[in-house]
């Protein structure tokens, strides 16, 4: 049975954050932060779950996830919290629904948050108006890249005022994820169901890689991540609930399209250290654990059986499991963590064992995965 607790918070949450370790050395974090949306007037939250080593050292044996995690503070926020995404471990980012970007320090020994920088009305329509910024992207502690509703990708770096580099109309529709592929390269997945990568060095907006699930459908990609030790390969979900796993050197449409949930996904976020190990968040209630550990080791070769490019099969090898998903479906362990079905699941995020998931039924879940230990 999985562990789990409930922590009711009177909020519609958008987004969970893991506060990231301050070194490798460093205990699994116990901060997290989360972001509300649909109030009158929404917030950033600092959240602390149970100290496990503290306990321990203690001669203590209560179970991690006895002890609801505590809100230790609260800032308010303008508009809906659309995106949050810590730059380091002090440094955290955060989007808005009034088109603007904030990065927040945390403070020594409270935890609390303070504004350090800001954009304001990043993203327009038109002259005059606002478009909601609707995700963000960091790129290690100094810059961050930004997408909208106006399909525009604004570059940012802390300490300056302007954007370093603005790529109008990246997408003709909303951008709904973006992520840094490389130090200069940026992926972004949109409303048009395509995925774009953009080179920075070259003039704005010239030259993106297209990518689509098929030609002459267009379901809308709403989330993205990157697999932390193969930059080349990246999960997605759509709005019709599919994941969507990626091969970015060699396939111009995805390696594998694989039915999940029965509402769009909102998140899709592979294990940072296990990443044999994928989750996913749906708008139907479901949290799903997505365990590819039993064909970790599984040859890539029947995929290409029968396609004449032994070239590709020498070149791809054992790659990653997850590109040979559809030949190895026996082998996925898909389980559902959450005990029934409520309100859209709309974040989460995993430190080691422990995953976070924020609800539109106001609630955060804790929950334990002791394989992951």
């Amino acid at each position: 049975m999985t562990d789990f607790s409930v922590k009711f918070v009177s909020k519609k949450i958008s987004k969970v954050r893991w506060r990231p370790r301050a070194n490798v050395k460093s205990p699994p974090s116990t901060i997290f932060a989360s972001g509300s949306w649909d109030d009158q007037q929404n917030s950033v939250s600092v959240w602390k779950v149970w100290d496990r080593l503290s306990t321990e050292d203690n001669g203590m044996s209560e179970p991690l996830l006895e002890h609801e995690p505590q809100k230790i503070f609260e800032i308010p926020h303008v508009g809906d919290v659309t995106d949050m995404q810590y730059m380091s471990h002090d440094l955290l980012a955060v989007s808005s629904s009034a088109g603007g970007v904030a990065v927040y320090k945390h403070q020594p020994n409270t935890e609390g948050l303070s504004k350090v920088c800001s954009w304001d009305k990043l993203h327009r329509f038109a002259p005059g108006s606002t478009s909601p910024c609707t995700c963000i992207s960091p790129r290690d502690d100094d810059w961050l890249v930004s997408g909208g509703e106006d399909g525009h990708l604004n570059v940012l770096a802390l300490g300056q005022r302007e954007p370093v580099q603005v790529i109008e109309k990246a997408d003709s529709c909303t951008i709904n994820a973006v992520t840094f592929l490389k130090q200069m390269e940026v992926l972004t997945v949109s409303s048009f169901g395509q995925l774009k990568i953009f080179d920075l060095r070259q003039e704005p907006g010239k030259g993106a890689k297209i990518f689509s699930v098929s030609e002459g459908q267009h379901t809308p990609l709403l989330c993205v991540d990157k697999h932390p030790g193969q930059a080349h390969v990246v999960a997605t979900g759509g709005e019709d609930g599919m994941l969507t796993v990626w091969d970015l050197r060699k396939e111009k449409f995805p390696m594998t399209l694989l039915e999940a949930h029965t509402g769009a996904m909102w998140e899709v976020k592979f294990h940072p250290h296990n990443p044999h190990h994928l989750f996913t968040c749906s708008d139907d209630g479901s949290l799903w654990h997505w365990d590819g550990s039993a064909f970790s080791n599984e040859p890539m070769s029947t995929f290409f059986q029968g396609k004449g490019k032994e070239s590709e099969m020498k070149d791809v090898g054992i790659s990653s499991p997850w590109l040979s998903l559809e030949t190895s479906r026996q082998k996925l362990d898909i389980a559902s963590l959450l005990p029934n079905k409520s309100l859209p699941v709309n974040s989460l995020d995993i430190e080691t064992s422990t995953l976070l998931c924020g609800t539109d039924s106001e609630t955060i879940y804790s929950i334990d995965l002791p394989m992951l230990r």
